[in-house]
């Protein structure tokens, strides 16, 4: 752990924090929403372990429509309920065998004359084909999971059934994440429901920006930095309606807050990337741009200090594990002078309190 006075921890909150546009420590305790499989009135295939959420049953309201999801028009009991069902299952087993890389185990859910159809037009055509396309993809990408939302499943006829729904890929760890829509056919050969056909499609508003923020999700939790002499604290949740990461920071020295503020990041459609605003104690307020090098992400801020001087900065983050991060400073500037850099800060996920019952979002799989 550092040792510091409490001058040299002033300098740093000032630099680091209001100058850096004071997200530079990357500490939150946020909840993500409540992963597709438990959400009400939506049907869903999400989380790494392949669990699944069953798509609307018929209701006795006719043309009903609830949150997104089409619901089946018949006023009669659901005679299709058992291919649902089954459907389904193959929806968690197609999850669970991504999440496990095991190409062979999803090709198995598609018919042998199947055909894979992604965002880009390319074609893979038949199981075979289409287990070698998984097999390269997961040798470049060994921590890759994804997630599946079912929005609808209809069914043409006893043997066929079309699903329309989204995805959402994380090929690496804390890299970028790739979201589509998609629509697939099922048809039952056999007595078996297999994929005959999926196509991808771009995705669009709601489902963009959330799949975007997830992106942070590494980020979730309560982090500090702390020595004798000073504290840094941040937390960060989703906002009511989804659209944000809210991040709150809190910085003391010798016992007394010497700033504190609140950080907005969102997804910005007009430049395609995640942004940041944050608002500190003092008046401060700045705008920041999130980008991801592949091993870091790198959040680059400027804005206006509370006397009215230009500032601006790069804050390095690097996580660790899912306990930890660092995190640094660099290229900072006040009014057209250069600011040395800080030095790299150590930050650690703090546990639930004690007797709460709640785990730790780090503990959370």
């Amino acid at each position: 752990m550092r040792t510091i006075s409490c001058v040299s921890a002033l300098a740093i909150v000032i630099a680091a924090i209001c100058l850096s546009s004071a997200d530079e420590k990357s500490a939150q305790d946020r909840k993500a929403p409540a992963p597709a499989a438990q959400r009400s009135d939506k049907s869903g295939v999400g989380t790494a372990a392949g669990k699944a959420a069953k798509p609307a049953q018929p209701t006795e309201t006719r043309d009903k429509k609830a949150d997104g999801v089409v619901v089946d028009e018949s006023t009669t009991p659901d005679k299709y309920a058992a291919d649902r069902e089954a459907i389904v299952a193959s929806a968690e087993a197609f999850v669970a065998a991504y999440v496990a890389r095991d190409a062979s185990a999803i090709a198995a859910l598609f018919a042998p004359d199947a055909e894979y159809v992604d965002e880009n037009g390319k074609v893979s055509q038949g199981r075979k084909e289409i287990e070698r396309t998984l097999k390269e993809f997961f040798e470049n990408h060994d921590a890759a999971r994804i997630e599946m939302e079912i929005d609808s499943l209809r069914f043409l006829r006893p043997d066929l059934a079309v699903e329309d729904g989204a995805t959402t890929c994380y090929p690496t760890t804390v890299g970028a994440s790739h979201h589509s829509r998609y629509t697939a056919i099922h048809t039952k050969i056999d007595g078996k429901w297999l994929v005959a056909s999926v196509r991808e499609h771009g995705a669009h508003g709601q489902r963009v920006r959330a799949a975007q923020l997830r992106q942070l999700d590494w980020l979730v939790g309560d982090w500090i930095d702390q020595d004798d002499d000073s504290v840094v604290h941040f937390q960060c949740n989703y906002s009511g309606d989804g659209n944000f990461l809210i991040r709150n920071f809190t910085v003391s020295v010798a016992g007394a807050k010497v700033i504190s503020g609140t950080q907005r990041i969102g997804w910005d459609p007009s430049i395609g990337k995640l942004r940041a605003w944050t608002f500190d104690s003092d008046g401060g307020h700045f705008d920041g741009i999130w980008a991801f090098d592949g091993e870091r992400w790198i959040l680059t801020s400027s804005g206006i200090t509370s006397d009215g001087r230009a500032a601006s900065g790069v804050s390095i983050f690097t996580p660790v594990n899912r306990h930890s991060m660092t995190w640094q400073a660099v290229n900072r500037q006040l009014d057209g002078m250069r600011l040395p850099d800080s030095e790299e800060f150590a930050l650690v996920r703090m546990g639930p309190a004690p007797g709460n019952g709640e785990k730790s979002d780090g503990d959370k799989n």
